[in-house]
């Protein structure tokens, strides 16, 4: 998957034109809902033996003009990890926007004209709730009278579960809620939160903007290293430093020496198969 970087400020489309078939959005979390427009867009892509390429933005419209000390906003996914989850998807071309206060300030017309007919996109494909453009003006409709000359475009149908829709605003409330288990199953794919291991094994969360869940105990899975292990974790009141405490049955192959090499730790949702909850009074890591 190739990765492309745009700034509105030097944006020039000719230097990464060609024919493809484009998905557009957020995709913060890149949830089930999410994956429907990007196999959406694949399916055409095929049809048309065209590339498959995904446009996205460095951050929430949200938080353009917000301090992010005070922004209320939560992140599902650091910019690193949807770009990750991305090549899972088999995207061909990954195009990422800096949402800045110029880019805010495009209209619908020159977003249509600048992001998608000068990249000659010939199918554009979005969620029915898609928005562009300053003030969000341009929706779906709007999309398909602005590129009907140029591009075809395609409007997926929300996706639900139990007759809710899917989205990351419903994922998010899930987990500030502590119900992970029912938000992974609407990411279809694991909840992952990075942090930094310190010597009292303690966890640092690193994305402060990120959605965490509430206070509580929870059985989840550490990455230290290239090693998995199950684990018991207590996020307090004050998320900033949650407590961690390791299986000792997971750490036969793994001794607290090696440990020590690591300051790197990801915190990973769903638990993976069994996991002895009489070995957390033995813990080694906590």
């Amino acid at each position: 998957m190739e990765v492309y970087y745009l700034k509105s400020s030097d944006f020039k489309p000719k230097l990464f034109a060609r024919p493809m078939v484009m998905a557009l959005g957020f995709f913060d979390g890149v949830h089930l809902g999410h994956q429907q427009v990007i196999n959406t867009a694949r399916k055409f892509g095929q049809e048309k033996n065209l590339p498959l390429a995904v446009m996205t933005f460095d951050r929430h419209s949200s938080m353009v003009f917000a301090d992010p000390k005070k922004a209320s906003f939560r992140y599902l996914n650091t910019l690193q990890e949807k770009i990750d989850l991305m090549k899972r998807e088999k995207v061909d071309y990954l195009f990422v926007v800096e949402f800045s206060r110029d880019f805010a300030a495009t209209s619908p017309e020159d977003f249509v004209q600048r992001y998608l007919i000068d990249l000659q996109v010939k199918v554009a494909v979005a969620g029915f709730d898609f928005t562009f453009g300053k003030y969000g003006l341009g929706d779906m409709e709007l999309l398909k009278k602005l590129g009907e000359a140029n591009f075809q475009t395609v409007t997926v149908p929300k996706k639900n579960e139990h007759n809710h829709k899917i989205s990351s605003t419903r994922i998010r409330k899930l987990i500030s809620e502590g119900k992970m288990e029912d938000a992974v199953s609407l990411l279809g794919h694991e909840y992952l939160i990075e942090g930094k291991l310190l010597p009292d094994r303690k966890i640092m969360i690193t994305n402060k903007l990120q959605q965490l869940p509430p206070k509580g105990t929870y059985l989840c899975q550490t990455q230290i290293g290239s090693e998995q292990y199950n684990v018991q974790i207590d996020f307090p009141k004050i998320t900033d430093q949650p407590a961690c405490q390791v299986l000792q049955a997971d750490l036969q192959q793994f001794s607290e020496n090696n440990l020590e090499k690591y300051d790197e730790v990801k915190i990973i949702w769903p638990l993976k198969g069994n996991i002895d909850e009489a070995a957390l009074n033995n813990s080694v890591f906590g």
